[in-house]
């Protein structure tokens, strides 16, 4: 074996194990997935697969502000093998930090102050979930007209004039918020609506601008929502209401993330025909048992 050979060999092994365990994440076979394997139109990944896949990446050392830039899965693979090794840690000593007095505490930098394990998260690395503000209602009236996403949501496609929807706004709700980048501008909406505190369920639904949704991170900052209202409020299970021509956004989150609870047939008129709508159920996380 030549010494080049020698050397691309252990490169090649590690792509074949990342291979194998982004097989699992899937629930394909690593065969599938060969370097040129398109996410979306081979692998058929939905926004709830690529919020999976950007966890793996993350755990892997790969933070992506823009996912969008994933197109097949040699991309995916590419971006592991770019993440440097870890280096040893290095340490210094309060009296010997370069150019300051020993033992003066001034001369490094603080310490980050530790977030209290009681505060909710609000955001992930793309999104902050944001309190509405008044000057909100004509961004969120935008999102509810657009084409692209007014039949998906609340008036499926035939939205009320300003005024009504501005005194909807916060009609059987629970809380909502206003998902923004980390420049404030906003993307999109989550909400929490119908709820029955007493029985310890509520429904959840969320819109994003269309040039926000496919990636993955609009379903990440929206699970983050899910986990505030599981945090917040004493609730058992959160509903999802998901009409035909929704599913294949989520479909593939089935079993995993959430449980289909029930389909009423042929039960929403869109486009000239009748959808089934899915009823699931998102079941929080039992907390760890101290005595295990």
């Amino acid at each position: 074996m030549t010494s080049e050979a020698t050397a691309t060999r252990p490169a090649a092994d590690r792509r074949d194990g990342w291979r194998r365990e982004l097989a699992d994440l899937l629930d394909v076979t690593p065969a599938a997935l060969t370097d040129e394997a398109r996410l979306g139109e081979d692998l058929g990944l939905d926004s709830l697969a690529r919020m999976s896949l950007l966890a793996w990446l993350d755990g892997k050392g790969v933070s992506l502000t823009d996912p969008r830039i994933l197109h097949r899965v040699d991309d995916v693979l590419k971006l592991i093998e770019r993440v440097p090794a870890r280096s040893n840690v290095s340490v210094v000593m309060l009296g010997a930090v370069p150019g300051g007095e020993p033992g003066r505490a001034g001369d490094v930098p603080e310490p980050r102050r530790p977030r209290s394990p009681l505060a909710p998260v609000l955001g992930n690395h793309a999104y902050q979930l944001t309190p509405l503000r008044e000057s909100d209602i004509g961004f969120l009236y935008a999102l509810a007209v657009h084409p692209e996403t007014s039949y998906r949501w609340r008036y499926r496609g035939v939205p009320p004039p300003p005024d009504r929807f501005a005194a909807d706004l916060w009609s059987q709700v629970l809380v909502q918020y206003v998902v923004r980048t980390h420049s404030d501008e906003p993307v999109g909406q989550v909400v929490a609506y119908a709820a029955d505190l007493a029985a310890g369920h509520a429904y959840v639904g969320a819109v994003f601008q269309p040039d926000h949704t496919g990636s993955g991170l609009a379903a990440d900052v929206t699970a983050t929502f899910v986990r505030y209202l599981f945090h917040t409020f004493p609730l058992r299970k959160l509903y999802l209401e998901v009409p035909g021509f929704n599913w294949p956004q989520v479909r593939s989150a089935a079993g995993r993330l959430f449980e289909i609870e029930g389909v009423l047939r042929d039960h929403d008129f869109y486009a000239g025909r009748y959808w089934d709508k899915y009823v699931c159920a998102i079941y929080p996380v039992a907390p760890p048992n101290p005595s295990d």
